[in-house]
């Protein structure tokens, strides 16, 4: 065995560090979901701040009371989303398994295209942009992914 032999693929190296993205943008994927789930007030601010909160007009203080549970639940939701896919991106993707790759991508596509044209119908256009830089932190290493085991 030459020592060329014995250094990983340039495939594989590159394979490694999307692997490695990928857990590192889904465990902050957790962090922004465990804050929804625990300073429900704090990620309201940050929503009212980005342009889709609730309207001026009807903010009260009852209506804040009421939010903390949806960005409970939906921090509850991505929490678990996150966990199961840093469970594939460490065990079956990082051991070649075929499935795993469209496990993950499939589900991806169907939150972004579904959440995009609520946010669009529903004239949140800030929201539908919001959802841009989450669908390109895992999109594009996934999308690397599968051109890195085509060759």
């Amino acid at each position: 065995m030459t020592s060329g032999d014995a250094t990983p693929s340039t495939g594989s190296r590159h394979r490694r560090v999307w692997l490695v993205w990928l857990q590192v943008v889904l465990s902050l994927l957790l962090a922004y979901a465990l804050v929804l789930v625990f300073a429900g007030t704090f990620a309201q601010s940050l929503f009212v701040a980005l342009g889709f909160g609730p309207p001026a007009s009807i903010e009260s203080s009852e209506l804040s009371a009421y939010l903390r549970l949806p960005f409970a639940v939906l921090g509850a939701v991505m929490a678990g989303w996150a966990v199961l896919m840093l469970k594939i991106v460490r065990g079956p993707l990082t051991l070649g398994a075929q499935w795993a790759l469209p496990a993950l991508a499939v589900p991806l596509a169907l939150w972004f295209v579904l959440d995009t044209a609520m946010s669009l119908v529903f004239g949140f256009p800030t929201h539908a942009l919001f959802n841009v830089p989450f669908a390109l932190a895992l999109g594009v290493p996934l999308w690397r992914l599968w051109v890195i085991d085509r060759t």
